[in-house]
């Protein structure tokens, strides 16, 4: 077996070591230039706006059956990427549910990190570099982060306890009670404490220990004996030890899976991508064209509790105690375990009610640690050689602002949850400067085969919204087709036990319409990455944990869309985190904020640290500019937050604490002193002159409007949701997104610094020129959005603007059709009324196109006038065809035409064609015996709704 650092000498080890650490701070200036290469700063061109370069277009997680592949295979597909405006692809080589038929495929596909694989890859970005796509890769094969050529030693640490009880008033000489280690790296004996109990053990077997009890006897230890004169009393004795946790990765491409690297230690992480992505590779011809980042997924691992070799010294620098004698306060087993895979395990011991701030204590270290010793320093590994270094900075208890800003790209997921959790990652990335931030899309859990362009729409919608600007899809399957697949193909993430959303490409029902889909997402994009981001307000958040639940306001939670698909299962939890709590008392304030069109992002104790007030009071963090600093409900704050917050209070902050203030501070160190000088900070700070407390919600409206808004809402509009940039001229570009289901209009007031303002409609690439900037007034359809370009400078070629858009919308109703002839292959209907395919025996399984016919009349046509014609609810896309001329597809909402031009006096025909979704064939598939289709079997409650079930009603506009 290969390892990273088996052939490793001291000397070379400390050599590499202090290299790295000499080239640290010239590293640490190369993030800036790695991503002004990617990612160069541009003021928005709304001459760009309708054809955007291709690098704007959305990525897709591209995953390859480990390296059972096909270079002219692999090749044919990068084509199919570009000709399909797709931006980049991240390549991930897993044996992940891939059927192993015969031992040759298996060793195929099992030959990830051979020569082939690192041959088959470099066609890859040689075909890539010659049709412009962009090339991220997987920082290995399946997740986590590891391998069969990780050495055991190399792997995380974890730190584990045994115990000993003793009789107190004689001299003892024991020895120590080992940890069970099935590794073959010897346990490390870490500290041994002695610890009076209190002769309690709770009913989940945690043993109640006599707070300021402690002796720490690890200098009375000798060959792993203790020697002591016990004082009378009860005792524990406790040692600690640490040792590799023996869990490996998974899906990993090869015969054996292999250890997690230990991501605390900068080294093996340095060797770990020198391994991966160094000159053994052939890559190094490659860096930074096409070969843009390295990604790093989640950190959901499967440690009891993380360690390291430095623990204890980096705790004491940076906590400011020792946490040796407090360390029995945090054991408890598979605390750091994923939470799918936590049973939620009790403590294995407790001092008393203040045992959570030890906690909080050793998890903000291994924050430190960890965004230190991986997250920046693969960033500045990548960096250096003209990459960057993308990765999901979550999954465990962490600052996960700071830790955002720490990478290259950070990245969230539409799996993350709700818009609060999404906005984690992008308030990183905007208070750090991270131009980019990505997103995992449109991957649900339960929602296999549930996606629709509807649904991708409103996925990357809801994270445009959140301030992510690149969509990565996850994602597209290698075309890998055997008598095991179905003939869509091999999907990674469908069989009985796993079932995600969203498998794209060319087998699946909707990749006729990809290109389309893409277009929007590549439009918006450009908008969003130009500028800099503008954000109006900061709210302080303070956990070392996402977890909030969703908004009752938002939609897609949990990646469901109402009436379109089955239900989600109940939950049947009743215990609600501290988290969800705290975010159940905030959501109405967050909500004022959105309807009155106040952008807001999170912020961190660091950053707040870190800001400073401007000659116009305006908050300065890092080079970016806020207005306010809101404390929501907060239960608990830094302590050095709270004495910042008092000082730029009295130099004039705005600062806004709505319902409760904080009382206590996190930190176990003197924390009743330091408990009451946090409070007696907020309140100083609170009773200055810019500063307010409120705790009525109706009462925010008013502090609201001395908020300064160049851009402002006239109304409050409860529907929206909305992110804005602003160029270096004060040109401002604000994405809105209204997540009803109905036509919405709404009303800008422009500040006179504008001169021109434009409405950009991302799915037609059309610009609609702002007549009134004191009254903007722009009609948002169903789950639709738009982009206002309002420009301080001059105005665009009047041969680019369509000064009108006209839409159903205020129509008058003409008429409804309410019988059609309905034919659905072999099966035909006449003159039956609409209804969803769900109800219907004869198709509820089907996913064969349906097209349905009727002919209406209409004796008082009026060329002068524009008509329309409005499906209602459509399942899920619809071509229409008015007199035997066709109109185009509608793909998402709103499902309407205007049909002014292909109109008739008299009798008229209509045809609608409606491709329904594709999990309902398949499912029948199943129930009709068909063995590849043996997956959908007992799935009969997922159908998803079908056909055109209206109304289907006629519009005229005067």
């Amino acid at each position: 077996m290969r390892s990273l650092l088996i052939k490793s000498t001291k000397p070379f080890v400390f050599c590499i070591f202090i290299l790295f650490q000499l080239n640290s701070f010239s590293q640490a200036q190369t993030l800036k230039g790695s991503n002004e290469k990617w990612f160069p700063e541009y003021n928005f061109n709304i001459n760009d706006f309708k054809n955007p370069s291709q690098e704007f277009g959305p990525f897709a997680r591209w995953w390859w059956p480990g390296n059972n592949v096909d270079t002219d295979e692999l090749k044919r597909e990068i084509n199919v990427f570009a000709d399909h405006a797709f931006g980049g692809v991240e390549i991930q080589a897993f044996s992940i549910n891939v059927p192993l038929k015969d031992e040759d495929t298996r060793n195929k596909v099992q030959s990830w990190d051979t020569p082939e694989f690192y041959s088959n890859v470099r066609s890859v970005l040689e075909e890539a570099r010659r049709r412009n796509i962009i090339v991220d890769m997987n920082n290995g094969s399946g997740w986590p982060v590891g391998g069969s050529f990780v050495a055991q030693k190399d792997g995380f640490i974890s730190l584990y306890h045994s115990i000993l009880p003793v009789a107190g008033g004689k001299n003892i000489a024991i020895s120590l009670p080992r940890i069970d280690n099935e590794t073959a790296v010897p346990s490390r004996l870490e500290a041994v404490l002695a610890v009076k109990s209190t002769g309690e053990t709770s009913t989940g077997g945690t043993i109640k220990l006599v707070s300021n009890s402690t002796r720490v006897l690890t200098n009375r230890v000798k060959n792993d004996s203790l020697f002591w004169e016990t004082p009378e009393g009860n005792w524990q004795i406790i040692a600690f030890w640490s040792r590799p946790q023996s869990n490996n990765g998974s899906m990993t491409a090869s015969p054996m899976q292999g250890p997690i690297v230990n991501l605390f230690d900068s080294l093996k992480v340095f060797q770990y991508n020198e391994y991966l992505f160094g000159a053994r590779t052939g890559f190094e011809a490659y860096y930074g064209n096409p070969l843009r980042a390295v990604f790093n997924d989640s950190y959901e691992f499967t440690v009891d509790r993380h360690f390291s070799d430095d623990f204890l010294q980096t705790f004491k620098a940076n906590r400011g105690y020792d946490i040796t004698p407090w360390l029995p306060a945090n054991m408890q087993e598979k605390y750091n375990y994923v939470d799918f895979k936590n049973p939620d395990n009790p403590p294995a011991f407790s001092y008393n009610d203040e045992d959570w701030r030890l906690k909080y204590d050793y998890d903000l270290t291994l924050s430190e640690l960890l965004g230190i010793n991986f997250i920046k320093a693969s960033s500045n590994w990548f960096e250096k050689r003209g990459m960057l270094h993308r990765t999901q900075a979550y999954g465990m208890r962490l600052d996960y602002i700071k830790s955002a800003g720490l990478a290259s790209i950070p990245e969230t997921e539409s799996m993350l949850g709700s818009e609060s959790n999404l906005k984690l990652m992008t308030s990183g990335a905007h208070l750090y400067n991270r131009p980019v931030v990505t997103a995992e899309s449109a991957v649900f859990q339960r929602r296999g085969y549930m996606t629709t362009p509807q649904k991708l729409k409103i996925a990357v919608d809801k994270l445009f919204a959140a301030g992510v600007n690149q969509v990565i899809f996850h994602g597209v399957p290698y075309r890998y087709i055997t008598p095991e697949t179905t003939p869509l193909g091999w999907y990674p993430f469908y069989f009985p036990f796993i079932d995600f959303s969203a498998h794209l490409g060319e087998g699946t029902r909707f990749w006729e319409y990809q290109k389309e889909v893409n277009e929007y997402i590549s439009r918006v994009q450009y908008a969003l990455r130009s500028g800099q981001p503008h954000t109006d307000v900061l709210i302080y958040y303070p956990f070392l944990n996402a977890g909030m639940p969703d908004n009752p306001e938002e939609i897609l939670t949990k990646g469901f869309v109402e009436g379109a698909e089955p239900p989600l299962p109940p939950n049947n939890s009743t215990e609600k985190s501290e988290v969800e709590i705290w975010a159940e008392k905030i959501y109405p304030f967050i909500n004022q904020l959105e309807a009155h069109g106040i952008t807001w992002e999170w912020v961190n104790d660091a950053s707040i640290q870190a800001a400073q007030l401007d000659l116009k009071k305006q908050i300065i963090i890092r080079g970016n500019s806020y207005q306010a600093i809101i404390l929501a409900e907060t239960p608990l704050i830094n302590l050095e937050t709270a004495k910042k917050l008092n000082q730029l209070a009295k130099d004039g902050l705005k600062l806004l604490a709505f319902g409760n203030l904080p009382s206590k501070q996190p930190s176990f160190l003197n924390w009743e002193v330091n408990d009451k000088n946090t409070t007696e900070q907020i309140t100083e700070a609170i009773q200055q002159g810019n500063s307010l407390h409120i705790c009525d919600l109706s009462k925010i409206s008013n502090w609201i409007v001395t908020l300064l808004q160049p851009v402002q809402f006239t109304d409050d509009y409860n529907f929206t949701r909305q992110i804005q940039r602003e160029m270096k001229d004060g040109s401002r570009i604000q994405f809105v997104w209204n997540k009803s289901n109905n036509w919405e209009p709404i009303r800008l007031s422009l500040d006179e610094k504008f001169k021109y303002a434009y409405w950009l409609n991302a799915e037609t690439g059309i610009i609609n020129k702002v007549n009134d900037l004191t009254n903007a007034e722009y009609v948002l359809p169903p789950l639709g959005s738009v982009i206002l370009f309002a420009s301080t400078q001059n105005p665009v070629d009047e041969n680019k603007v369509t000064h009108s858009e006209p839409t159903v919308y205020n129509s008058e109703k003409v008429l409804q059709i309410e019988k059609w002839d309905l034919s659905v292959d072999s099966l035909s209907l006449k003159e039956t009324e609409l209804f969803n395919w769900t109800s219907h025996e004869k198709l509820k399984y089907s996913s064969a196109k349906g097209t349905y016919s009727a002919t209406f009349h209409l004796d008082d046509l009026n060329k002068k006038q524009n008509y329309f014609i409005d499906l209602g609810k459509v399942y899920f896309t619809a071509e229409v065809v008015i007199n035997n001329q066709s109109l185009g597809n509608r793909i998402f909402a709103p499902y309407s035409f205007d049909i002014s031009d292909f109109l008739q006096k008299g009798e008229n025909t209509i045809e609608i064609i409606i491709t329904p979704g594709q999990l309902n064939g398949l499912i029948g598939e199943a129930i009709n015996g068909n063995p590849r289709y043996s997956i959908f079997s007992g799935k009969e409650t997922n159908v998803m709704s079908g056909g055109l079930v209206g109304p289907v009603k006629l519009f005229r506009k005067r």
